[in-house]
């Protein structure tokens, strides 16, 4: 075990003592930048230490390093809670009601594609199309909202 069992350790110890210093910059950073919630704050905060961990940087530029990490991980997925439920339902109703009557029916409906095709008389590929729009049209009001609230850009 000895020699190497310590170099994992050894190489975490290394890690944790180059990010350290600059983990008060980047808490502040990430926190300014989800609007001051902890929560969402605390889960890119650790996203952003693992996928740096992940790729440790040796050199002097470890801070705009993580920043630039947290940042990829504010503009991804990874920050950002579930939407709520009372969110979902005011961007549905932002929603043309063409778009909201499509998502309706295939995702809560339980309609197929083809179903929907059939009974308006329209290829299936125009079923598909107007989901996919409809879908892009939800993702746009929803991230809109995250952003409004959050402030994150």
């Amino acid at each position: 075990m000895g020699r190497h069992a310590a170099a994992p350790n050894r190489a975490a110890d290394e890690f944790e003592r180059m990010v350290a210093p600059h983990l008060p910059a980047l808490h502040a950073y990430v926190l300014r930048n989800t609007g001051g919630d902890e929560t969402i704050t605390g889960r890119v905060l650790e996203e952003t230490l693992f996928r740096a961990a992940r790729e440790p940087r040796r050199n002097r530029l470890v801070r705009p390093w993580l920043l630039l990490t947290a940042r990829n991980v504010l503009r991804g997925d990874a920050g950002r809670p579930p939407a709520p439920p009372t969110t979902i339902v005011a961007a549905m109703q932002e929603l043309t009601p063409a778009n909201r009557e499509i998502i309706m029916q295939t995702f809560y409906g339980g309609a197929s594609l083809e179903d929907l095709a059939s009974d308006r008389g329209v290829p299936i590929a125009r079923i598909k199309s107007d989901l996919f729009f409809a879908m892009h049209a939800v993702r746009a009001v929803l991230d809109q909202q995250v952003t409004d609230r959050h402030g994150v850009r």
